[in-house]
């Protein structure tokens, strides 16, 4: 439990019952926003580091957007790309090849050094790097960048080798590295992006594995001096298992021009707990101010009426769960079959129970709030009669009396049974796999879990070595590119975990890509959802509504679809109630 006198000045020992010790006015109808103070913030564990180029978890995400900025970001309340280092979104040429960027000439990293096009080329060249191994997942959205080139200070030509439709929203939220920081000697300098484009020739020049082996260190990745950007907040401290905090910038570049930069905070402290019932106490306790997200079991037992202080609410997180069905396995092989399955999962009921409300059905792997969706699919809802009826149409009886169904596959009698690959501690997911295992157990399938680590979980499905999972992606709500979960070429080396290999939704999949004209693009996208409609190579289950609580004190808390769904250096708190 983390001891924290800062509570000593504004409460008596009457805190620790948690009956608030607010003065009435501190929580009456907002009068203007108040700077000033500390804010503690939630986190399961320490993030991996906060050189955005080398971590990609969301702990490490989440910070990193308040130290770091982009060209261009996304508008919380919109989803729509808006200008941030860039004077405005980049000219397109009419090949859709080349990206023109003009920057903002005012632009200053955190230690007063400007930004300019050297950085950004600096920035590309980095990501690009194929001897950085830390940094491949995020080259992944960069691989067809074929040449940057800068024509002044200030202004910068992105070359694509082919058209991609999302190449702007990828080249434009790459944040920004000072190259003065990461590169004293100048060994960028020294290898061109064609160079960068082939792992053979990167091998080879001496100064691209001396620059990956310098910054693809642990030192890169926490130290304060190389942990510079141009955003309205600095790295301040970082005590390993316990907290990191960032402080206001005071010489922040863009103060008061843009509402979702605004640093109301002095500082950001994010207190790690790595167990959620213990992090309710401390919030009751008011160690901490906030609580990303909280189970819905453990939600619903949060007392407001004995501590008045805690706020509770919930948002939506584009993040949409499933059930996947190896299509390796002859039992799920038929699409009729995973059809029926589809209509065994009774969606509403495990929502009402499992999920205790917090969720939204869904059909699509589209994010329902995205013009994309296409809201004439089949929804499938709950129906034991057609589930037995399209059981029946794929050939699944009970030829031996034994109570459960088989067919003849390869001139054998194959039972209807299979087994749920589950991650270990996931009691949520446990939860559903058994309340569906006794529905299917009425119609005559025999069903079983087996839990493994989450490692061995994520190996299991890289080999496909599983029957059926229970997982969940996460998207931003913004045009989505279908490719590295559903072409039917990353089933080998991509996300493609079920097998899922039809060769129009490839085709589609492949013009979405490289479609301009949204009109056309929407039709490809609809097109595509229904086929993954009909075939069914996963059940959908809902969209995910976070269960969230934090301090009263907090002033203007909103939250958005936008990830990580909130704007902590917005939120503020009354002097009078404010901890330093």
């Amino acid at each position: 439990m983390l001891v924290n006198i800062k509570l000593l000045t504004l409460c008596t020992l009457v805190l620790m019952t948690a009956v608030g010790c607010y003065p009435a006015t501190a929580l009456a109808a907002d009068p203007a926003p108040e700077s000033g103070g500390m804010i503690f913030l939630h986190e399961l564990s320490d993030p991996e580091g906060l050189n955005p180029f080398i971590t990609n978890d969301a702990s490490s995400t989440k910070i990193d957007k308040l130290i770091f900025e982009s060209m261009l970001e996304l508008n919380y309340k919109t989803a729509e790309l808006y200008p941030v280092i860039a004077e405005s979104r980049p000219t397109l040429s009419s090949d859709y090849l080349t990206y023109t960027f003009k920057l903002r000439h005012n632009v200053t990293f955190s230690d007063g050094m400007p930004l300019t096009a050297k950085d950004v080329i600096f920035s590309l060249k980095v990501v690009k790097n194929p001897l950085i191994v830390n940094a491949t997942a995020m080259r992944n959205y960069f691989l067809d960048v074929k040449n940057v080139e800068a024509t002044n200070d200030y202004t910068i030509a992105v070359t694509m080798a082919k058209p991609y439709f999302l190449a702007e929203y990828f080249i434009g939220s790459l944040q920004i590295l000072p190259k003065h920081v990461l590169d004293p000697q100048n060994l960028t300098d020294q290898y061109s992006f064609a160079q960068t484009n082939d792992v053979a020739t990167a091998a080879k020049n001496k100064a691209m594995n001396n620059f990956a082996t310098w910054f693809d260190t642990p030192e890169r990745n926490r130290q304060k001096e190389f942990i510079v950007g141009t955003g309205p907040y600095v790295f301040e401290e970082w005590r390993t298992n316990e907290r990191l905090t960032l402080r206001r910038s005071a010489s922040y570049w863009n103060a008061g021009n843009d509402a979702y930069k605004t640093s109301y905070p002095d500082r950001i402290s994010f207190i790690v707990t790595n167990d959620r019932s213990t992090a309710i106490k401390e919030l009751q306790m008011e160690y901490i101010d906030f609580i990303e997200y909280i189970p819905p079991a453990i939600f619903a037992d949060i007392d407001t009426a004995a501590f008045p202080h805690i706020a509770t609410t919930s948002y939506i997180v584009p993040t949409y769960m499933y059930i996947g069905w190896n299509q390796r396995r002859s039992v799920f092989a038929n699409k009729k079959t995973r059809q029926a399955l589809s209509y065994l999962v009774d969606k509403n009921t495990l929502i009402s129970t499992v999920m205790h409300g917090f969720a939204i059905p869904t059909n699509s792997p589209i994010y329902f709030g995205r013009p994309e969706y296409d809201s004439t699919l089949n929804t499938y809802e709950y129906n034991t009669a057609k589930a037995k009826q399209l059981l029946a149409e794929a050939g699944w009886t009970d030829s031996n009396g034994d109570s459960i169904l088989d067919r003849t596959v390869n001139g054998q009698r194959t039972d209807f049974t299979f087994t749920f690959l589950l991650n270990a501690g996931n009691e949520q997911r446990e939860s559903i796999a058994l309340f569906i295992i006794e529905e299917l157990k009425k119609v005559g399938i025999k069903a079983d879990i087996q839990k493994v680590d989450w490692s061995v979980f994520l190996e299991n499905l890289k080999t496909h070595d599983f029957d059926a999972m229970i997982g969940a992606w996460i998207t931003d709500p913004t045009p989505n590119d279908p490719r590295q979960i559903w072409h039917s070429s990353q089933s080998s080396n991509g996300s493609n975990y079920v097998s899922f290999a039809v060769p129009r939704a490839d085709q589609l999949i492949d013009m979405i890509r490289t479609e301009f004209d949204e009109a056309k693009r929407m039709q490809y996208y609809r097109e595509f959802q229904q086929i993954i409609s009909d075939e069914q190579p996963y059940t959908f289950l809902w969209v995910l509504k976070y269960p969230t609580a934090y301090n009263k004190r907090l002033h203007n808390v909103k939250f958005y679809s936008v990830r990580p769904g909130y704007v902590p250096n917005t939120w503020w708190t009354p002097k009078a109630l404010q901890q330093n």
